[in-house]
């Protein structure tokens, strides 16, 4: 078992870098807009390239966030992680029964 400061700082870390990553896509997608609020691409090719890059960045940040959210609630299970671990272990039976 992993220490207790040990299993909260990586869970820190999973959502540092999660909301790290998160605000680096939304800063593109600003930079990309303009005055009017209508991003601008110079080819077909390059939003679609943008637009998958910003895709897998915000799958990649949902799961930095989670995962460090999950981490931190496991190790406080007996104060406050119940509310948490609660909706992700009824969510993941649901998933179980459902997809037998």
């Amino acid at each position: 078992m992993m220490t207790t400061l040990t299993a909260d700082f990586i869970g820190l870390v999973l959502l540092a870098a999660g909301a790290i990553v998160a605000l680096a896509v939304r800063r593109a997608i600003f930079r990309r807009t303009n005055k009017y609020g209508v991003e601008r691409f110079h080819s077909l090719a390059a939003k679609l390239r943008a637009q998958f890059g910003d895709h897998i960045s915000i799958g990649a940040a949902i799961v930095l966030l989670s995962a460090g959210t999950i981490v931190l609630a496991l190790n406080r299970v007996d104060s406050w992680g119940w509310i948490v671990i609660t909706p992700v272990a009824v969510v993941m039976l649901y998933l179980l029964v459902g997809l037998t």
